[in-house]
C-alpha cells in the first residue's frame, strides 16, 4: 500500500522560498542543474519547532495561541531556522506566517533610538536621564513605578519608557522615523506625527524578520546586511548605518546584567553563562511578547501572541519570549548547566572602562555606594565636581533631562552652591529594627511604611532599598515597601545632589 502523502511540517518556510523565487530574489545558478541550496539547518529547524510548540503549550492557559521564531547566523546573515506559527493546519490562525506579520514591537525599538541619540551627539553615556512622572506626555512605565535619575546604560537595560520617550523628543520624531525606515523596520509613508512619542514604546508596527535584520546591524558593528536564504541569493555589500563605536556601546548595554537591576533580577531568563545581548518587548494589553538576542554565533528572535490580536494574561517578553530564546540559544551553543565562559563582546576601541556612580554620573571617589562600569571617550570623562542643575539654568549638560525637569508634575530641587545643606534622615523604620511577617495576612497587605525626615523641604526624594532605587516621592508622603525576609538596607537620596541619609539596616523574619 503506498504511503500517504505527508504534509510538510515547515510549510511556512516552503512558502517563503516560493515567494523569494517568484519575486526573482533567488534563482538557480545553472539551468542545467536547477537547484537551490537553502541555508536552513534541518536539525536545528526541527529542534526549534519542537521547542516553540512545547513552550507555547505551557502558555496557552494565559491566552497565548501563536508563536514565531527565527534563528540567523550572526556572521553571515544566513537564516538557519524559521517557525512561522505553531502549526500551519492548526486552529487559531495557524496559516499566518508570524515572522512576516506586522505587530506592535513593544520596547524592541528602544536600542535603535538610543543608538541614534549617540550618533547625533544628543546623548553621552554619563548623562543622567530622568525616569520620573511625565505629566505632559502621559507616558509611564509598565510597573507604574519611577526609578529617578538613571544612566543611559541603566535606562535602556531596564527598558524604562519615560527616558526613551524624552530621548525621542530630543532627537525629533521625523529624524527617528526616517532612521527606523533606513534600518528596514518599516516602509510606511505615514507622517511621523501620527505615531508621536509612543513610537518609542511600540506604536510603530514592524515584523520579526525586519527586527532580525536590524538587530544584525547592532550585532555586526553597525553594518546592515540582508538576510540570506540560499547560497544562490545575491548578497549586496553591507551598508554602514551605525558607527562601530555606537553599535558596540549599545551591545554592552544590552549584555550587562548588572545594569538591568532592579527591573530584571539576576540569573533569570535574560542572563547567560556567555556574552548575550538581549532586548525584550511587550505591547499594550499584553497582545505581543517579544525577545531578540544575539550571541557570538547567532541572532534569535521570538514573538508570542494571538492571531486575533487579542490580549493575553500578563504575558511579558521577559517572562515568556525570552525563555524560548534562551532555550534556542542553549541548543545552538550546546550549553549545559554550570557552564561558564570567561568572555565578553568586543569593546569600543577608543573608549576606556571607568567606574561611574549611578547617582550622578561622576567617576567613583570611593564615596559612592553604587557604581557601574562605563566605557568612555577621553572627552566624556566626568569632572570631579557633581553636575549642576538648577530649575532656572541652562540644561545643555543634560539635554534629555530638560523636558522631564520642566514637567508640570515634577520640579528638581535647586542645587545652587549657596543653598544650605539639606538634612535627610529616615524616621521609619528605626535602625536595626526586627520585623516579623504576619503569615495570616495577605501578601499584598504585608508592607512596611517608609517615612522620611527632610528639611528644608524639597520636591522629591529617591528611596533606595539594598542599594537599588525603589521609589521617587514627595518626602512628606510615606512609601510602602513589600516585606521580604532577610536583612535589608534603606537609604534616601536627592536627585542631582550629594546628600544622602544614613543607612538604616532592618531585619525581617
Amino acid at each position: 500500500m503506498p504511503a500517504l502523502p505527508r504534509r510538510p511540517d515547515a510549510l511556512h518556510l516552503i512558502l517563503r522560498y516560493h515567494d523569494l523565487i517568484e519575486n526573482g530574489e533567488i534563482a538557480p545558478a545553472s539551468a542545467v542543474a536547477p537547484l537551490i541550496h537553502t541555508t536552513i539547518d534541518l536539525g536545528l529547524q526541527a529542534d526549534v519547532t519542537a521547542l516553540a510548540r512545547d513552550y507555547l503549550d505551557g502558555w496557552r492557559s494565559a491566552g497565548a495561541q501563536q508563536v514565531g521564531v527565527m534563528v540567523v547566523s550572526r556572521q553571515t546573515g544566513e537564516v538557519l531556522a524559521q517557525v512561522g506559527s505553531s502549526n500551519y493546519y492548526g486552529r487559531h490562525a495557524g496559516a499566518f506566517d508570524y515572522t512576516r506579520t506586522q505587530r506592535s514591537p513593544g520596547s524592541t525599538l528602544k536600542p535603535f533610538i538610543y543608538a541614534l541619540g549617540f550618533e547625533r551627539g544628543v546623548l553621552k553615556p554619563t548623562d543622567m536621564l530622568l525616569d520620573l512622572p511625565e505629566g505632559a506626555s502621559g507616558i509611564g512605565d509598565a510597573d507604574r513605578e519611577f526609578l529617578g535619575p538613571m544612566l543611559p546604560r541603566q535606562a535602556l537595560a531596564n527598558s524604562r519608557n519615560v527616558p526613551a520617550t524624552n530621548l525621542l523628543r530630543s532627537i525629533g520624531l521625523e529624524t527617528t522615523f526616517r532612521f527606523l525606515r533606513d534600518l528596514g523596520l518599516h516602509d510606511l509613508e505615514t507622517p511621523a506625527d501620527y505615531f508621536g512619542l509612543s513610537m518609542a514604546i511600540g506604536s510603530l508596527p514592524t515584523r520579526l524578520d525586519r527586527l532580525m535584520r536590524a538587530y544584525g546591524a547592532l550585532a555586526n558593528d553597525g553594518q546592515l546586511q540582508d538576510l540570506r536564504w540560499a547560497r544562490e541569493q545575491p548578497q549586496p555589500q553591507p551598508v554602514r548605518v551605525i558607527s562601530l563605536d555606537t553599535a558596540r556601546l549599545i551591545t554592552s548595554f544590552l549584555s550587562d546584567p548588572q545594569a538591568r537591576l532592579p527591573s530584571f533580577h539576576r540569573y533569570g531568563t535574560l542572563e547567560y553563562p556567555f556574552p548575550v545581548a538581549i532586548k525584550t518587548g511587550t505591547s499594550q494589553g499584553y497582545r505581543d511578547a517579544w525577545a531578540v538576542a544575539y550571541s557570538e554565533k547567532v541572532i534569535v528572535g521570538v514573538w508570542i501572541g494571538r492571531g486575533d490580536d487579542g490580549t493575553m494574561s500578563r504575558m511579558t517578553g521577559a517572562g515568556t519570549a525570552a525563555r524560548l530564546v534562551h532555550a534556542v540559544i542553549d541548543r545552538v551553543h550546546g550549553n549545559k548547566p554550570g557552564d561558564i565562559a570567561d568572555a565578553r563582546f568586543p569593546t569600543p576601541p577608543d573608549r576606556k572602562p571607568m567606574e561611574v556612580c549611578v547617582v550622578n554620573g561622576q567617576t567613583n571617589d570611593n564615596s559612592c555606594s553604587q557604581t557601574l562600569v562605563e566605557w568612555l571617550k577621553p572627552d566624556e570623562m566626568p569632572k570631579a565636581a557633581a553636575l549642576s542643575l538648577r530649575s532656572d539654568a541652562s540644561l545643555n549638560p543634560l539635554p534629555i533631562s530638560a523636558t522631564a525637569g520642566r514637567s508640570q508634575s515634577y520640579s528638581l530641587a535647586s542645587t545652587d552652591a549657596s543653598d544650605p545643606k539639606i538634612h535627610l534622615a529616615i524616621s521609619t523604620p528605626a535602625r536595626n529594627s526586627q520585623i516579623w511577617r504576619n503569615p495570616e495576612q495577605p501578601a499584598s497587605l504585608d508592607r512596611l511604611p517608609l517615612k522620611a525626615d527632610v528639611h528644608p523641604h524639597v520636591p522629591q526624594i529617591v528611596w533606595y532599598v539594598d542599594g537599588q532605587p525603589f521609589a521617587v516621592t514627595d518626602p512628606d508622603r510615606p512609601v510602602f515597601w513589600p516585606i521580604q525576609s532577610g536583612e535589608h538596607r534603606f537609604q534616601i537620596r536627592l536627585p542631582y545632589r550629594d546628600e544622602t541619609s544614613a543607612m538604616v539596616p532592618v531585619y525581617v523574619q
